[in-house]
């Protein structure tokens, strides 16, 4: 229970980066995004942000290591900017779908690495 939140949290956002579809376009489209901006996204609440509520379950330093994680990876710069847009309708390229898998256990190892996340009871 200690870090429902932020693997609910995770959760959304491996779905939200590897959804099923494609547009055909696995170029990135111009300059990759910083990891300080990736960092900033995953961070972002309310209903601009990607994850919404469930951001504020996500520390600063696990944003951080997570976003250095997505910014390494082969994910496209297109996929990286849909994330830092917010853009829910994204539809990652079969490129993206298969980049996304080894960087999942890296995501998860910063998650558990980040120390305790408080989860609200009520």
């Amino acid at each position: 229970m200690r870090k429902f939140g932020a693997a609910l949290a995770m959760g959304l956002l491996l779905v939200a980066t590897s959804a099923c579809g494609g547009d055909g376009d696995g170029g990135g489209g111009g300059d990759r995004p910083s990891a300080d901006e990736v960092s900033a996204a995953l961070t972002k609440g309310g209903e601009d942000g990607l994850l919404g509520s469930a951001a504020s379950q996500i520390d600063d330093e696990a944003a951080d290591c997570i976003a250095e994680a997505l910014v390494e990876s082969d994910i496209s710069d297109k996929a990286l900017k849909a994330l830092i847009a917010g853009d829910k309708d994204f539809k990652p390229s079969a490129a993206d779908q298969k980049a996304i898998t080894p960087v999942t256990s890296e995501m998860m190892k910063c998650m558990s690495s980040s120390g305790p996340t408080d989860v609200p009871t009520s």
